[in-house]
């Protein structure tokens, strides 16, 4: 079986078989403590980090990630996203349409996070985030995430990341499909997460959330 039709059908399978939704080859922190702790310090740093119209991939909990980067070269990279920083919001295509939602949102649901920042000026990056979001509500393209047709009123994850950025008007080379991973070649990576199971990260998390805690108290507690 040649490799988009095995990628073809390993896709289609994850995608509807909803009963195995979650990944079997990656699995989150035992205690929920520390992964929302993880979350929260992550999406501070992001928010600290990146810039309007910078990319942020992931490696997702998902089944269909399973699939991604099984089935794709070079770093594990399963979902692209655009960050707005004036909102704090990514834009994302997703199954069943290209929505918005927060950034915490984004690094909650995912094992680690790189952000991308993509070559061009400030206001290109702001255009970008425009564009995307202009997209909202546009159904999702998975028979484009298969190469199996492309179609200019639906956007796959990559995809919608790939043409908001501009980059496929700068792009001489032909491509059958946008993998997430590809885009790192169009940028620069400016931050890396660490991966949510890792012990030490864990143990730096957990001190990171108690002394955001205590902030939070004393901050409180002069208005009682």
């Amino acid at each position: 079986m040649s490799r988009p039709a095995l990628l073809l059908s390993a896709l289609v399978l994850t995608v509807t078989a909803t009963a195995c939704s979650h990944s079997v080859l990656v699995h989150r922190p035992k205690d929920p403590a520390i992964d929302k702790a993880l979350t929260r310090m992550w999406t501070a740093e992001i928010q600290r980090v990146a810039q309007d119209g910078d990319w942020l991939l992931v490696r997702s909990y998902a089944s269909v990630g399973d699939a991604i980067v099984v089935l794709t070269s070079g770093e594990e990279v399963s979902h692209a996203a655009i960050y707005d920083g004036k909102t704090g919001t990514v834009i994302e295509a997703i199954t069943p349409a290209v929505r918005e939602i927060p950034l915490e949102e984004l690094v909650g649901r995912n094992r680690y996070v790189i952000v991308v920042r993509p070559r061009g000026t400030a206001a290109e990056k702001r255009a970008s985030v425009m564009r995307a979001r202009s997209t909202i509500g546009t159904g999702f393209d998975l028979r484009g995430m298969l190469g199996v047709a492309d179609r200019k009123d639906r956007f796959y994850c990559s995809e919608l990341v790939y043409w908001a950025g501009g980059v496929a008007d700068k792009d001489d080379k032909a491509h059958f499909i946008i993998t997430p991973v590809s885009l790192i070649d169009h940028g620069e990576v400016v931050y890396f997460s660490g991966r949510r199971d890792d012990a030490q990260l864990q143990r730096v998390a957990s001190g990171w959330a108690a002394e955001h805690a205590e902030v939070r108290v004393v901050s409180s507690s002069r208005y009682e």
